[in-house]
């Protein structure tokens, strides 16, 4: 005959059994639960500014690797008005070792700041003052930046940037450019 004991023991093995499959359904809800919260993320307008800000802070860093780690895989940098696309991070990360090598100075702002599931956009005014032709000469671009972030894995990407490198007449920022647009940078 089986004893008071045995059943006793089976029973706490089934209820540890039961708790602990429970727990594992409720991981993986959870985990498919965290991914579609993920998905419909919408950032404050402080958040987006934030965004915006560690990308200045990287550019002024002058670290290429660094500034082009904000970007997605895929992503795509939009250097002048008629300008070809750059697309992929190494395209991105090689342009910016060129332009990051004239030791410019940005003056970026957004005036325009909207989020959605997952997405997020800023843009506003922005002047580039890069080192000039000559020594002790600076030369201006900008224009209207636009820059459009995603959500993927948790983290917020890079994955469209219109940067308004265009030269700029007397330090304009309004975005209407003076004559001759500059070649990529």
């Amino acid at each position: 005959m089986i004893g008071t004991a045995f059943f006793r023991r089976l029973l706490g093995r089934l209820a540890l059994a039961s708790v602990a499959g429970g727990a594992a359904v409720a991981l993986t809800c959870g985990a498919e639960w965290a991914r579609a919260e993920d998905a419909c993320t919408k950032l404050s307008d402080v958040e987006v500014v934030h965004l915006l800000n560690v990308w200045k802070a990287e550019f002024t860093g002058g670290d290429s690797e660094r500034l082009s780690g904000l970007y997605a895989d895929a992503a795509t940098v939009i250097a002048t008005k008629e300008g070809e696309p750059l697309n992929g991070k190494e395209a991105i990360r090689s342009y910016f070792k060129d332009l990051l090598a004239k030791r410019p100075l940005v003056s970026i702002r957004p005036s325009s700041m909207s989020s959605d599931c997952g997405k997020a956009v800023v843009s506003g005014p922005v002047v580039y003052r890069l080192s000039g032709e000559r020594k002790g000469t600076r030369m201006l671009l900008g224009g209207t930046y636009t820059a459009e972030y995603a959500l993927k894995d948790g983290k917020w990407w890079i994955v469209r940037h219109q940067l308004a490198a265009d030269q700029r007449a007397g330090g304009n920022a309004n975005g209407d450019g003076a004559g001759k647009t500059s070649p990529p940078l």
